[in-house]
Parts: structure tokens; sequence; C-alpha cells
């Protein structure tokens, strides 16, 4: 599995391209804008074919570009967690409205819930639903690597003071993935990657004796 990140969008969100070296398929994880080099970057990955468009949440600095990718690589399928599918026509819910800014309406191809498995390529996907800084919040294992959205960051976890957002479940979310099985490189939302393990070790929000007390 190859893996590259482009920082993108006035929030500094991470866009990852994910390539499926034994398939030669490709996946785009949370398409912050559409722009030159995002199409650049997919078209120098090696990749046959952009087979999914993954979103990890439907915040507006995760799904603006994805209406106009989409419309460049029409096989594509753009998945997204249930309760989120709605914020992909709702400004309101994405929170692009409160941002200024235009959001093209769009439906995701499939809607995910939690365990759900998806074939990508050689590889097995496993959706993870990670409720709190939205409700349909997910996270995408695929072999050794997480992709967890604004769930989990390095040393933090996403906010949950926005719009739909809920402290507690987020709480649940952050402790679920700390009782997975075994280690991840964990490639967040924002900001750098990090560990399952190192997180384990060092984030407050894995020791639920902390936040309860918050």
């Amino acid at each position: 599995m190859k893996v590259n990140k482009l920082v993108m969008g006035s929030l500094s969100t991470n866009c990852y391209i994910v390539v499926d070296e034994l398939s030669g398929l490709g996946a785009v994880i949370d398409p912050a804008v559409y722009n030159e080099e995002l199409l650049t970057a997919v078209k120098n990955s090696g990749m046959t074919k952009l087979a999914y468009i993954f979103l990890t949440h439907g915040h507006s600095d995760h799904i603006l570009g994805v209406y106009d990718l989409k419309a460049a690589y029409k096989d594509a399928r753009v998945v997204i967690g249930t309760d989120d599918d709605i914020c992909l026509t709702s400004s309101a819910c994405s929170l692009a409205s409160d941002l200024g800014l235009s959001q093209h309406p769009m439906h995701a191809d499939t809607c995910v819930s939690d365990n759900d498995k998806l074939q990508f390529g050689s590889t097995e996907v496993t959706v993870i639903h990670t409720p709190g800084h939205t409700p349909g919040s997910v996270c995408y294992l695929m072999g050794n690597i997480m992709f967890s959205g604004d769930t989990l960051f390095c040393r933090t976890c996403g906010r949950t003071d926005l719009f739909r957002g809920s402290h507690t479940d987020m709480m649940e979310s952050v402790l679920k993935l700390g009782r997975l099985k075994g280690d991840f490189i964990v490639y967040p939302g924002h900001g750098p990657s990090t560990t399952l393990d190192a997180e384990r070790k060092t984030n407050r929000f894995m020791r639920k004796t902390e936040w309860s007390l918050m």
C-alpha cells in the first residue's frame, strides 16, 4: 500500500492518495478541494484506476472536492458513513454555509456502517464507526493503516463543539479505537501521522479514568 499526503485548503486538511500496488487500483481520502495539485497527484500516483473516494466524515473541509473529482472520474465510488450522507446535500450540516462556501449537492454511492467491509484491490477495507465529531464519522482500516479523519489526532482527538458533535460519543469512539487489536499507522484528517500504540501510551483521551473527570 502506497500513501501520499496532500495538505489542502484553508484549514490544512490532510487528503490522502492511496494505491493498492498489487492491483493498481487507487483511492482518494477526504478531497478537501478540487484543484490542479490533486489532479496531478492522482495522475502521478501510478494508479491504473481511481476506484474509490473515501470520506471520513461530512464537514466541508473534507468534502468540497468530491463533486468535481467524481465528475472527472465517473467510475470512482464515493463512500461515506450513513449518518453523514446528509452533509453531501446540506451546506448547513457540512458547515459550508457557516464558512461562506458553496457546495454542489450530491449523494454517496455507498453509505457504510460499523464493521462493513469493502474490497479495494487486494486490500480489505474495514469501516469503524466513530461518532463524536459528527454522527457519521468513520475510520477506515486498510491492513496496518488507519485513516482516522477528525476522530483521532496525534496526542488528542477531534472537536465536539460543532453542529451535531457529541463529547460523550467522541470519548467512547476514541476508547473503541484504543481497544482494537494490534498496532496501526494512523493518518489523521489534520496534523502529523502517529501510531495507535503511541496514542495508547500518550493520548489522555484513551485513558477513561482521566476524561471521566473532565
